[in-house]
């Protein structure tokens, strides 16, 4: 068979697949800017800078590692980069489980809170009304309409340019009050030091770095330790660049948006006539978009996980997918009932929590270490099997 070709090398459609992990519907609606960035004012500007070097240092290495062992999933690295012992891999194997498990709750369940919040806003309904329409939606979606829920996702992949566009055209509207924000008392808040900012830059930093699971299918396949250093720097530099620029877009808005649950549609609203009509409606309806197809995917890719184990149980095969669906979604709603900002700051910032002790610090000091050991694993086996 021949290998699938692509417009762009594979480092650089491994940074646009991690550029558009990162600008999902949370980072779209502006709620985790808020929770991160402005909530520490003017200072809170080098969040997204501690944010994305702590995020890449960190990936740069899983990425690295995938590579040297060849991953094809995150398995082939969690069962070894820590230590290569068969029985402490496999506990390894499912403590990654258990993390991914718990992203992909708080994960869908963000979006099924920012649905609720987006038809409150925009129509009065109640709060759970909305979160019991995605819920109702999500379940015919993932147990009816796999194939709708795919073409769902090309356009929610919309999203990275409505919030660009969104960005500039809010700088051009909100730019006159930067000075203001950067350059008098408008931006100082209680509590906004710069170790406090730094400190919620790499808390941020550490929600990012969910993005472990795909890093190491990209990894495995770069054939060079230069692509890893390619997608790393490209996938940096988007991802920490485009956060900036919707800091300072809602920066332009500041501190008036701070009241907002979703800080983006108070920018989109802001703007009147033709284009404020058009933006208005794009940007809701591939919001929606975004938040059908992110729990989607991440309950999907648990059902790919979990419906082999169960079948052994339950021999209905379309019963199994069911009961992990009602599952997800079930601990999905019973987290969105604290709301949008309540899951992008409690139970993403818990996971943050946990993803310390388990991800980032093991593996930084870890990683590098298993680097090197594979690489020189590997370079004795020619003269072994001589």
């Amino acid at each position: 068979m021949k290998e699938k070709k692509f417009l762009f090398p594979a480092w650089a459609v491994g940074a646009f697949t991690w550029f558009g992990y990162h600008c999902g519907s949370g980072f779209a609606s502006g709620t985790q800017v808020k929770a991160y960035v402005l909530k520490y004012g003017a200072v809170g500007i080098w969040a997204p800078v501690m944010a994305w070097v702590a995020c890449a240092v960190f990936i740069g290495i899983i990425a690295e590692y995938a590579r040297v062992v060849k991953a094809k999933s995150y398995r082939d690295v969690a069962s070894t980069i820590y230590f290569p012992n068969e029985v402490f891999g496999r506990i390894i194997i499912v403590v990654w489980d258990i993390m991914v498990m718990l992203s992909c709750i708080v994960a869908s369940s963000s979006c099924m809170a920012g649905a609720g919040s987006l038809l409150e806003n925009l129509f009065g309904a109640p709060y759970w009304v909305g979160c019991a329409l995605f819920v109702a939606v999500m379940i015919c979606l993932l147990c009816f309409g796999e194939g709708a829920l795919k073409r769902l996702g090309s356009i929610s992949s919309c999203m990275i340019f409505l919030v660009l566009i969104i960005c500039f055209a809010g700088l051009a509207k909100g730019g006159s009050n930067l000075p203001a924000v950067f350059g008098t008392d408008v931006g100082v808040v209680e509590g906004g030091t710069l170790g406090a900012a730094l400190k919620s830059g790499f808390t941020y930093g550490c929600i990012q770095i969910s993005f472990l699971h795909t890093t190491c299918v990209i990894g495995g396949g770069f054939k060079s330790r230069g692509e890893v250093v390619k997608f790393t720097v490209m996938g940096f530099l988007m991802n920490c660049l485009v956060m900036l620029a919707e800091c300072l877009c809602l920066f332009g808005f500041f501190p008036g948006n701070m009241d907002s649950n979703m800080p983006m549609l108070d920018v989109v609203q802001s703007f009147t006539g033709v284009f404020g009509i058009i933006l208005m409606l794009a940007y809701n309806f591939v919001l929606i978009m975004a938040y059908l197809t992110t729990a989607g995917a991440v309950i999907s890719g648990q059902v790919a996980r979990y419906r082999p184990l169960l079948s052994k149980l339950i021999k209905n095969d379309f019963a199994c997918k069911v009961m992990i669906v009602v599952f997800f979604l079930l601990c999905s709603s019973l987290l969105s009932i604290i709301g949008l900002e309540g899951v992008v700051t409690t139970g993403y910032g818990t996971l943050a929590t946990i993803r310390q002790p388990i991800w980032f610090f093991p593996l930084l000091i870890l990683g590098p270490i298993s680097i090197i050991r594979e690489t020189r694993k590997q370079a004795t086996l020619p003269t072994e099997e001589a």
